[in-house]
């Protein structure tokens, strides 16, 4: 047996307590009392500033992600630019040195913000979801937080890292959320003393407003509403209601739009246009039923390359807990390290690679194609070459038997040197007409980047050479970036790894498989953007949001039953080889989250007597004021729900409710006299089981119904015992080890010595209120691991 002992995950700040919410409805003599006092006129302006909340988050969240969005573009083009006019004027050192100080500046002031404010580092995606499924950690809703991670990810993404700014905006809109509900109701309180806003500031609606923030964070940074809504019902939150979705979906559609307007203006709404990577094509890409088994292999493949991915990312994550966040200079050395083999890799890799003539992007893989590409309905080039071009202007340029670019016309070339200019393709030395495929990969941002890959009509313009070069390079960068001290994403590096790995599959079958049967080309383009797909999915597990947020992404629906088989056999072949990577970083953080079941392994095998807490502090219905201070006041536990019992002579107690702390902490502020009545702010109809429950069906109480405790008794509703959420999860994952719960059982968040863990709602002690240790007595959980 393993006593659960408390991670030493040194940070700076402790930013790590962790704390349970209470989305289960208060049934006290209070609330009853307080709603006899509403009437319906009230009670609808209330639901109206619900509403408006919803559109202010959206409009807020969008306007806060459009600065960031215009910020690190052009931080990165401005960058870039001059470093490849350094690199064309053959001034090298120049472009590393600039390319170097302008990075460590930034990355640097960065890194300081998170020493400063912990809670602001990495994508808080699964800081995220752990709060939407009950587990709050300390300081990731506040201000400080977001005002940390708006600044850290605009220093993180214009540095060059390897990051994007996706899901740093999810906690962003998160952050909102919880925001503009405190500044209605502090605008409020300038017109009237009796701000019935206050009580939306609880956990059940704190935990909607959240829900709408996020969900807005994904409609704003993919520009995909639709995929912010699945988002949270897929990923985030476990217990959903109707008039949740109504809300949710209304700020993601208002986070759309505001976005659209901020970028487009108010001109004539066109959603087609307006899409994350938009595609320059004037015809349309079919695929064949033959393509079904190559959309499946692409799918195997992003899920092996994803879980490789994961295991570098977990890797490196639990290298840094243990050697580098204990030591603030720490995190600045490697902070610098990344820099410096970021900028060594940018500047220099795509030195050394040659020139590539035009003639690539109207050179296809195989000779069956027409002679006239134009009017091939099944090869597509970009409206910005052809423009208004006769199909006939220019025969040597698309005639795959001609590969002579020196005879085309001049108004050719010039056409498609323009087109190379505003697509971001780099020339990086090389002569005018011409361009550095790996300078076009690395000397742009993350988000161009990835439309490079995605870009469709240019069939060969990148080499499967170049690509896979990239795609090792980018994978090993961005699996030891992510999680450093700063504020980044992973969606980005997850789009440009799959792109890579899908472009370089279209290329395979351009070349090995459509060839040799003389078929039409598949265009790789379409391959990268599926890729993608498999990728993300492959790594972070999930399935229907990513499809939605592809098509939203790219406009291009006719690809959803392509991206459903690769993402379908991407999450198989994950889950077959690793954990997700986000449930991965949440054990690793220390999050408890619960997952979708219980594992079949422990089905009616353990029951909740074997996780139950039997030791528990209780109260009367009328209480001391002196002992409820001297239990809130006892630093040796943090614990936040209390059962109250009847008083009984040699027999366990009788269950009459639970009280949580917060309410005891406003009953003992001011106490009327030396006694208080608990009894009225109690809950009187807490959730309960009996101790032959399944830890089945006590989990799905937890998941489903958003419990914090469960009170435990007998079938005469006499008191046996407490359990909590950590208990539920640490059965799962740590199964068979006997140790104490609570703030020494390994969830006590992130802070230097592993104590402190607010999160711990167990109410347990010995006699005078020491603590105990619970142990697992079920012997079938012996050997029992995650």
């Amino acid at each position: 047996m393993v006593m659960f002992t408390a991670p030493q995950c040194g940070q700076v700040r402790n930013a790590g307590d962790i704390e349970s919410k209470d989305y289960e409805e208060i049934n006290s003599i209070e609330v009853r009392q307080e709603a006899v006092d509403y009437n319906k006129w009230r009670t609808r302006l209330k639901a109206f500033y619900r509403w408006l909340m919803c559109l202010l988050i959206g409009a807020v969240t969008a306007m806060v992600y459009r600065g960031i969005s215009a910020a690190t573009e052009n931080l990165g083009d401005a960058k870039f630019d001059q470093v490849e006019k350094f690199v064309e004027n053959g001034q090298l050192a120049a472009a590393f040195f600039f390319n170097l100080a302008v990075a460590l500046g930034l990355v640097l002031f960065g890194v300081l913000i998170v020493l400063m404010e912990p809670a602001a580092a990495g994508s808080g995606i699964p800081e995220v979801i752990g709060y939407l499924n009950g587990a709050a950690p300390a300081r990731l809703m506040s201000w400080t937080t977001m005002v940390g991670k708006v600044i850290g990810v605009i220093c993180a993404v214009g540095a060059g890292l390897c990051v994007g700014p996706e899901g740093p905006t999810i906690h962003i809109g998160a952050l909102l959320g919880v925001a503009i509900l405190n500044f209605c109701i502090f605008v409020l309180s300038f017109f009237t003393k009796d701000n019935f806003l206050k009580s939306l500031r609880n956990d059940v609606d704190e935990r909607g407003f959240v829900s709408c923030g996020a969900a807005a964070g994904i409609s704003a940074a993919f520009r995909a509403p639709t995929g912010g809504v699945l988002f949270c019902l897929e990923e985030a939150i476990s217990f959903f209601t109707s008039k949740m979705i109504s809300r949710v979906y209304l700020t993601c559609a208002v986070a759309y739009y505001v976005l659209y307007f901020l970028e487009e203006g108010a001109s004539r709404f066109d959603s087609s246009s307006f899409t994350e990577f938009q595609l320059d094509l004037s015809c349309h890409i079919s695929y064949y039923a033959q393509d079904i088994f190559w959309f499946a292999v692409l799918g195997v493949l992003g899920g092996v390359i994803g879980s490789l991915f994961n295991l570098l990312v977990i890797n490196t994550t639990k290298l840094r807990i243990k050697y580098i966040n204990p030591r603030g200079y720490r995190r600045v050395l490697e902070a610098i390290g990344i820099v410096v083999l970021t900028i060594i890799i940018v500047t220099f890799v795509p030195y050394n690679f040659g020139c590539t003539l035009p003639t690539q992007l109207t050179s296809h893989s195989t000779s069956v194609f027409n002679d006239t590409y134009r009017d091939d309905t099944e090869i597509c080039m970009p409206d910005s070459i052809w423009g208004d071009l006769s199909g006939q202007a220019c025969p040597q340029c698309y005639n795959r038997t001609k590969d002579n670019w020196s005879a085309a016309p001049d108004e050719w070339q010039d056409k498609v040197a323009e087109f190379l200019e505003s697509q971001h393709i780099r020339r990086a030395g090389c002569p005018k007409g011409q361009y550095n495929e790996m300078a076009t990969l690395f000397y742009v941002s993350g988000h161009t980047g990835v439309g490079n890959l995605f870009k469709q009509g240019t069939y060969d313009y990148l080499h499967a050479g170049t690509i896979i070069g990239y795609g090792v390079l980018y994978f090993i960068l961005a699996g030891i970036t992510a999680g450093m001290s700063i504020a980044s994403g992973l969606v980005v590096p997850m789009l440009t790894i799959g792109g890579c790995l899908g472009r370089v599959w279209g290329i395979f079958i351009n070349t090995y498989v459509k060839r040799h049967n003389q078929e039409y080309g598949a265009d790789p383009g379409t391959w990268a953007m599926l890729g993608a797909a498999a990728f993300w999915s492959g790594s972070g597990r999930i399935t229907v949001t990513i499809a939605v947020i592809m098509l939203e992404i790219t406009g291009k629906f006719r690809f959803l039953p392509a991206i459903m088989i690769t993402v379908i056999f991407a999450k198989w072949v994950g889950d077959w080889l690793t954990h997700g990577l986000y449930h991965e970083l949440l054990h690793i953080k220390h999050i408890p989250f619960l997952a979708d079941a219980v594992p079949k392994r422990l089905l009616f095998k353990v029951f909740a007597r074997d996780v139950m807490v039997r030791e528990v502090i209780t109260f009367k219905p009328t209480e001391d004021v002196t002992k409820i201070r001297q239990v809130l006041e006892d630093t040796s536990h943090k614990h936040n729900g209390f059962p109250v019992t009847s008083e009984t002579e040699g027999e366990d107690p009788i269950l009459l409710g639970v009280v949580l702390r917060s309410q005891l902490e406003k009953l003992v502020d001011s106490p009327p006299s030396l006694q208080v009545n608990v009894g009225r702010v109690m809950n009187e109809t807490p959730l309960t089981v009996t101790g032959d429950t399944s830890l089945h069906k006590t989990f799905f109480m937890f998941r489903a119904m958003g419990a914090r405790h469960l009170t435990v008794v007998d079938k005469n509703n006499r008191l046996q015992g407490l359990i909590t959420r950590k208990d539920i999860e640490h059965a799962l994952h740590h199964s068979g080890s006997h140790g104490k719960h609570g703030a020494d059982h390994g969830h006590g968040g992130i802070d230097d010595h592993g104590g402190g863990d607010m999160e711990s709602s167990l109410a347990y002690a010995g006699p005078g209120g020491s603590e105990k240790s619970s142990q697992l007595s079920s012997p079938l959980l012996d050997g029992e691991s995650q």
